[in-house]
């Protein structure tokens, strides 16, 4: 998705470009650092068979790169939104003005924002510290003011909601106290969270992509909202697995690393899974002594300090337990303490296999029995998208699919037998709510005639985690039945009738 005006945009300059080119890491064979190449292609396998959809993976090891892929249509080069991942880098911002001596984990919210606390503040939020934001302990229900009032002041609806119980004493996971976190910092630094990181975070690291949407004041969200490369992920993973150094610069202390990625709080969670291990300073705990940022519908950097690796995966599914454990199913058993042998011929079926990756394209016929071309008027409830209006276009070889909508009219390109790429905009927000859909969003849409009368396409939104599944079916009379289906953030299915225009 493109930077759209209101957004905080990192732009490389020359330098910056220098930098990050300096700080590539290092690329190696998997057997040269302890890693038989079958097993990352076993769980490569094992991501297709199990997972609808992985995007892209990156795995370092020894720190360096062993391998990486991504199944077309996301690619390397490209962002992708990183739900709540974006909190450990929040919350290393608030790291790294601590190591300044100008924060002090103990600061009391309320004294922070005099202008915004209500006019008779209970003593509960008079406790608040910004050490029960980063451990989600805010004694709060769920705060959630972007959607209380979405064009609010986030800030002035999170302080006035009820704290309920001593703040500092029940863990409740709330994107808001992060939020709260990155205004903390702006605050304290006068200038935007993603400026602040990018002089102290991203350009020593190499990260040149990153960039956030912001809250109706101009905030970075905080606890949603960036959006990175899965190369960008690693790097920032592989600094904290080197306590936060970087070559020659202590990027970060190494006491922050410590205090934001070990135990903290109990989540309250029963059993002896992956969300059980408790949290940290917005880093969740995992097992096999190792921790993560977790953001929704599987964006992953799992930091392994016992194995010296990391894990870096962008994706779009629903359950996420299961990502982690095809992770400790075959990556990390896979880690030896020396160097293997060389395997060439396991190496080339890796290589290969990583260079083909893509998600398969709608299979069927590249013609039906129905016309296309014909306007219908769109009727019925909807999830998300409110469309007016639809028609389906012959085009190049393939198709394009014309909405009307919020945005006016959008035109998606679609393959057939291939994903074609375009962009469409969806909501008209100039600010995101959280799994917000905001500003042009690239497109990659395949499709194909599985019936006479019925066309089935399948819509990649690639810079973030959403899909969209469309089914036309032109009836006899002349109208159309259509079926969609939205897989993100407040989706669902919905199914309208069309009548021509």
């Amino acid at each position: 998705m493109a930077p759209m005006k209101g957004f905080c945009v990192l732009v490389a300059a020359l330098a910056a470009g220098v930098a990050a080119r300096a700080a590539e890491l290092e690329r190696s064979t998997p057997e040269a650092e302890g890693v038989p190449s079958s097993a990352i292609t076993a769980w490569i396998d094992a991501c297709e068979r199990e997972l609808d959809a992985v995007h892209g993976f990156v795995i370092v090891r020894h720190g360096r790169t062993i391998a990486e892929g991504w199944w077309r249509p996301f690619s390397a080069d490209r962002t992708h939104m990183l739900y709540s991942h974006s909190k450990s880098f929040t919350s290393t911002a608030v790291g790294l003005l601590a190591d300044d001596g100008k924060l002090d984990l103990d600061e009391r919210v309320v004294d922070l924002f005099p202008d915004k606390v209500p006019s008779a503040p209970s003593t509960n939020l008079g406790l608040l510290r910004i050490r029960d934001l980063l451990t989600m302990n805010t004694g709060m229900p769920f705060t959630d003011p972007e959607r209380k009032d979405p064009a609010g002041d986030w800030v002035e609806l999170f302080l006035a909601n009820e704290v309920k119980d001593l703040p500092g004493t029940k863990y409740r996971y709330d994107s808001c106290a992060t939020y709260m976190l990155s205004a903390i910092v702006e605050k304290k630094t006068g200038r935007r969270l993603m400026d602040f990181l990018g002089e102290r975070l991203f350009r020593p690291i190499g990260i040149e992509k990153a960039w956030s949407t912001t809250s109706p004041q101009g905030i970075a969200c905080g606890g949603w909202g960036m959006n990175m490369t899965t190369r960008e992920l690693a790097r920032f993973g592989q600094l904290y697995l080197q306590q936060g150094r970087w070559g020659d610069r202590q990027v970060v202390s190494t006491n922050w690393v410590r205090l934001a990625t070990s135990y903290q709080t109990s989540t309250g969670r029963p059993g002896d899974g992956d969300w059980s291990q408790g949290y940290g300073f917005q880093f969740w705990r995992c097992r096999h002594n190792c921790y993560r940022a977790d953001g929704a519908f599987g964006q992953y950097t799992v930091v392994m300090p016992d194995q010296d690796a990391v894990v870096s995966i962008h994706a779009g599914l629903g359950p996420m337990s299961r990502e982690l454990d095809l992770v400790w199913k075959h990556l990390l058993p896979a880690m030896r303490a020396a160097p293997l042998p060389a395997d060439p011929a396991a190496q080339r079926v890796l290589a290969d296999r990583c260079a083909k990756l893509a998600l398969k394209p709608v299979a069927g016929s590249g013609a039906g029995a129905a016309a296309p071309g014909r306007t219908y008027v769109l009727k019925g409830e909807q999830k998300r998208l409110f469309l007016r209006d639809v028609r389906l276009d012959v085009q190049d070889g393939g198709w394009e699919i014309v909405f009307g909508g919020p945005c006016g009219e959008q035109r998606i390109p679609v393959g057939f037998g291939a994903w074609r790429e375009g962009a469409a905009r969806f909501e008209t927000d100039p600010f995101e709510t959280l799994g917000g859909l905001v500003g042009e969003q690239p497109t990659a849409a395949s499709g194909a005639w599985t019936a006479p009368d019925t066309f089935r396409a399948r819509i990649y939104l690639h810079g973030t985690t959403f899909r969209l599944d469309l089914v036309f079916t032109f009836k006899a009379d002349g109208t159309l039945a259509l079926a969609t289906d939205l897989f993100g953030m407040g989706g669902g299915k919905s199914r309208l009738v069309g009548t021509p225009r």
